[in-house]
């Protein structure tokens, strides 16, 4: 037999099951009915459920587009010999707002500038620097610019303190004046050079698959896993919808919320209509073996929502480019039994786990007033009464050289400390506050529709950027359904045999960055909104408000909670510091209320 004959026979079966697909694809109707209004209607966005798996998933960051990352400036100059040759703090603020506009094409605010004239030559010597370093813990700055490394450090700890930020995207971008910074293991080292430390660095290619999975994550590419349903382009590693199989996915959607079929059911569909996959557009498909249990991880996948999570990193894809989500954010919510309790609604979805509550209420804003600690937030079910099935939130103190944890000290002091406070006198501490949100400050409501202008403006750029490569997209391959069409009627008999089906897909990526381009445009019609008078500030204030004191999930909870606190101290059972955000600070009575130990 000559050789490639078993080959020919086995390529002549593959093309012909292929060829078995197309027929069966064809006789399908799969449009869904639901998703369209589903999408549209959603009352939770992708961003509420990234803010939630961002509470619930330990340690947990989300990587941002360039456009949607707020960067802080870092100045210094000191009275040392040292930095005698050192741009004066104006011009370096200069040329950093400079490199700000021009090369990060982000407008930087005032109170984002940090400015201070202290020696980096110890460790601990600069209260302000430590206090941007942990804007950057709590995830009110992404990015960081400074006119030259020796800025941020001249000491190995803070060096390494940085480069640690770096590495685990605590510091998603950092950018110099006078140096250009590579975030890879060589561009760590040399920035360890020219920090002047002597700390070695020997990244492992580990570090270099870790550097380069967060790379893709960051932009929502492909990073080695698949995702069925999704197809990845070889020219850009975007995920795109691999149409037949795509459809068969929100059928299933579909049946399970609403025609009330179960997984194996759902399963057996798919086994039925010969679900295939592949990673790359060309690829042969491969059937898949659905079982009950990949339809439950494929239900529990925010992926399809438009949420890429691997590990404790998360990025909303539709931030990146013009991902076609499958299921909304409350269908979402919908198909997963514990995420619908934590959100305060309930599911027809049964869930064979044991109940839990995952999403965790001002996660690391509750300081311990006795050791300024940050408390653990913790919950316990109730068991027992009319409350059985709901959770005693509270927040534990960890330091076990806390007074909390100090019997005898508390003696001599004369006083009797719980290890935690339960999450209810937080609240009401906070319910006063916000209570007496009642001064009506013009600057306020500058800086309130300052803020409002520049996520606005961040917005818009995200789109913008979207709605161009939709356009030269559909462009592209409007220019390659042309060209197909034409060697079709003037060589069909080559057409077929070397590029069959080419006019198909042309056509599926055509109506695909059609409708892209229609909804990016109705996005930003959208933003060009008309902002909030001074009067309407007041009163959308004033909502929100009544929306905190009458609501009982959670999420809502937390997500008000977030928006007024920057952080409160928790006494015994009182919250007798608490710091509110700006501009809301300037609208109550006092910012501060110090009554506790200092």
């Amino acid at each position: 037999m000559p050789k490639g004959t078993t080959n020919r026979k086995k390529r002549d079966i593959q093309l012909a099951n292929e060829a078995d697909l197309i027929a069966l694809q064809k006789l399908q109707d799969l449009t869904s009915s639901y998703r369209e209004t589903a999408i549209t209607s959603s009352e939770r966005s992708i961003n509420d459920l990234a803010e939630y798996f961002k509470a619930a998933t330990s340690n947990a960051k989300q990587l941002l587009p360039t456009a949607k990352r707020r960067y802080a400036i870092y100045l210094r100059k000191s009275t040392d010999s040292e930095d005698k040759q050192v741009r004066s703090i104006d011009d370096q603020r200069k040329e950093c707002l400079v490199l700000a506009s021009n090369t990060v094409k982000t407008v930087i605010r005032d109170e984002d500038i940090f400015e201070e004239h202290a020696s980096a030559k110890k460790s601990g010597n600069r209260p302000i620097f430590n206090e941007m370093l942990q804007g950057f813990r709590t995830g009110k700055y992404h990015g960081l610019i400074s006119w030259s490394p020796d800025r941020l450090s001249r000491n190995m700890k803070e060096a390494g303190e940085v480069i640690e930020m770096v590495d685990e995207e605590t510091i998603q971008d950092l950018h110099f004046r006078t140096y250009a910074f590579e975030n890879n293991p060589n561009g760590k080292m040399m920035l360890g050079i020219l920090f002047a430390t002597s700390k070695q660095y020997s990244d492992k290619l580990s570090v270099d698959v870790k550097r380069g999975n967060t790379g893709n994550i960051s932009e929502g590419k492909y990073n080695g896993s698949l995702k069925k349903g999704y197809y990845v382009d070889e020219a850009t590693g975007n995920f795109m919808p691999d149409d037949y199989n795509w459809k068969l996915l929100r059928k299933a959607v579909d049946m399970r919320l609403y025609e009330g079929k179960n997984n194996p059911e759902i399963a057996q569909f798919l086994l039925d209509h010969k679900f295939t996959e592949r990673k790359f557009e060309n690829d042969s498909p491969r059937l898949v073996k659905f079982t009950k249990k990949m339809v439950g991880d494929f239900f529990a996948d925010p992926f399809y929502l438009g949420l890429y999570k691997y590990g404790n990193l998360l990025t909303v894809l539709t931030d990146q480019y013009n991902f076609r989500p499958l299921i909304s954010p409350d269908e979402f919510i919908a198909l997963n039994a514990d995420i619908s309790k934590d959100f305060g609604k309930t599911s027809t979805i049964k869930s064979s786990k044991p109940q839990k509550l995952d999403y965790g209420l001002l996660r690391n804003k509750v300081i311990c007033d006795y050791c300024s600690v940050p408390m653990q937030f913790q919950h316990q079910p109730i068991t027992k009464g009319t409350k059985k099935g709901r959770y005693v939130i509270s927040y534990y103190c960890r330091n076990r050289v806390c007074l909390r944890h100090n019997p005898q000290e508390q003696k001599n002091r004369g006083i009797k400390l719980s290890k935690s406070i339960r999450a209810k006198y937080v609240l009401a501490g906070i319910e006063w506050h916000l209570r007496h949100l009642t001064k009506q400050s013009t600057e306020a409501y500058r800086m309130y529709i300052n803020g409002l202008e520049q996520r606005i403006a961040s917005d818009k750029a995200v789109i913008k950027n979207k709605l161009s490569e939709a356009t030269q997209q559909l462009k592209e391959n409007e220019r390659q359904y042309a060209k197909y069409q034409t060697f079709q009627v003037d060589d069909p008999e080559e057409y077929k045999k070397h590029h069959n089906g080419k006019l198909e897909h042309h056509k599926q990526l055509i109506e695909y960055y059609e409708e892209a381009v229609a909804d990016n445009k109705a996005e930003l019609a959208k933003l060009n909104v008309t902002l909030p008078t001074e009067k309407e500030f007041y009163e959308l204030t004033k909502f929100k408000v009544l929306e905190f004191l009458q609501s009982t999930d959670i999420t809502v909870l937390d997500t008000i909670c977030n928006e007024f606190v920057s952080n409160l101290r928790a006494g015994h059972d009182s919250t007798p510091v608490i710091e509110l955000k700006k501009p809301y600070d300037s609208m109550v009575d006092l910012g501060k209320i110090p009554l506790g130990w200092g």
